[in-house]
């Protein structure tokens, strides 16, 4: 049997993964804070009060789009979607279902209660076509 100080000990995760700092910390999603209903859509996928704090819909696009983000959060990354679907799942909780299927970042976008869930992501882009070739002048023999 080994001896107990010989036996050496796995780091924690802790050890492993750094604490956020600098740029990190200013994205990170603040998912204690409870969700009001000024961080959810309408039915036109909109809200009024990210409209209004940025000025127009994708003003933040350089941000991503993390889970746990409000319906707002979305928006204000991404800008309004092609369509939504708001409903309630079986526990009786607020499901909304936003596609994308214009933007760079096409995509199904989940929430429920108000925070991303899951990304389905969307169809990539068509690739570009390339330009036709001509036919080759087709030589005669004189």
């Amino acid at each position: 049997m080994p001896d107990v100080a010989d036996v050496k000990l796995l780091p924690s995760a802790s050890n492993l993964v750094p604490t956020p700092a600098g740029e990190f910390a200013k994205t990170a999603v603040n998912t204690n804070r409870p969700v009001s209903p000024a961080d959810l859509v309408d039915a036109q996928g909109m809200c009024a009060a990210a409209v209004a704090a940025s000025g127009e819909p994708g003003a933040t696009a350089m941000r991503g789009v993390g889970l746990d983000m409000t319906e707002c959060e979305v928006v204000q990354v991404i800008g309004p979607p092609g369509s939504t679907q708001i409903g309630a799942n079986q526990r009786g909780e607020r499901t909304v279902v936003m596609t994308y299927a214009t933007t760079e970042r096409s995509g199904i976008y989940h929430f429920t209660n108000g925070r991303l869930t899951t990304i389905e992501r969307g169809p990539e882009p068509p690739a570009p076509e390339k330009p036709a070739r001509g036919k080759p002048a087709r030589r005669t023999s004189s």
